[in-house]
């Protein structure tokens, strides 16, 4: 069935007694609209302008027609150049959204995976490890995305790698507490991805992806999600810095101009 522009309004009304943030897409489990959080000064995100997800290479004929119905201005590709090639996006063709190349290696790092005795253990803190990289050694590149949204007034965006929790996760974690979404909530939206992606049902993509040979049990903690994760770079933040406005001006450059602006586009 079509999906008509003014479903759009349908789609993006979503309230806590609803189950659409996330989308009902076929070809990608964790597809979701990060809004409806309250924020700074009594206000809370807009619905219908944050969007997350992972992978887009799998999305059916429907499943782009409702992407189209969103009306997206900015797509962030946080996949590395290699799976932006393998893997290709399926996008809206007509009035399609600008796409930001934004390739991150963490998340993504096969090297780690010719140890043949990695063990579950080992996995989960070299995934704790890999969050806390994207806070103190991917700065340039997130300072990019928001140097992107802040050119394109009041774009709405969708922010994905390859499974939508790791790369994406910060990237949503930073947007919302540049908007002034406490840390709790900030959390809590990373941690819904465990309602929605299931671990099992990607590990043999994912043995075929780094041709690995390690025992399932190894691989599971690459494709949880934690807040042990989230919680590494948010600590060194916090360990490194006076606040998240400060991290946000000092690393991202999100001033307090900046975060003006942001908020008073996402919020109301």
């Amino acid at each position: 069935m079509s999906i008509k522009v003014p479903e759009r309004q349908l789609i993006m009304q979503n309230s806590e007694n609803t189950k659409l943030r996330k989308l009902p897409l076929q070809g990608t489990p964790n597809f979701r609209d990060f809004g409806g959080y309250p924020a700074a000064g009594g206000e809370a995100v807009k619905w219908g302008y944050l969007f997350r997800s992972g992978q887009l290479s799998a999305l059916s004929d429907q499943d782009v027609e409702l992407v189209g119905a969103l009306e997206l201005d900015l797509v962030f590709d946080f996949r590395r150049v290699d799976e932006q090639h393998q893997e290709p996006s399926k996008l809206p063709e007509s009035s399609p959204p600008r796409v930001v190349s934004v390739p991150i290696t963490p998340g993504s790092n096969a090297s780690f995976f010719d140890q043949t005795d990695t063990d579950r253990v080992a996995m989960f803190d070299f995934m704790v490890d890999i969050n806390r990289d994207f806070a103190e050694a991917q700065t340039a590149t997130y300072a990019r995305m928001f140097k992107e949204i802040l050119d394109v007034g009041d774009a709405r965006l969708l922010v994905h790698c390859a499974a939508g929790k790791d790369r994406t996760g910060f990237a949503a974690a930073i947007i919302l507490l540049a908007l002034g979404v406490p840390r709790e909530l900030v959390m809590h939206d990373y941690m819904l991805t465990a309602e929605y992606f299931s671990p099992h049902l990607e590990i043999d993509r994912l043995r075929r992806k780094y041709q690995m040979e390690l025992e399932a049990e190894a691989i599971l903690p690459m494709l949880e999600v934690h807040e042990d994760y989230l919680s590494a770079a948010l600590n060194s933040i916090e360990s490194r810095y006076s606040s998240i406005e400060s991290y946000l001006s000092e690393e991202l450059g999100v001033g307090g101009a900046e975060q003006a602006e942001l908020r008073g586009r996402y919020l109301d």
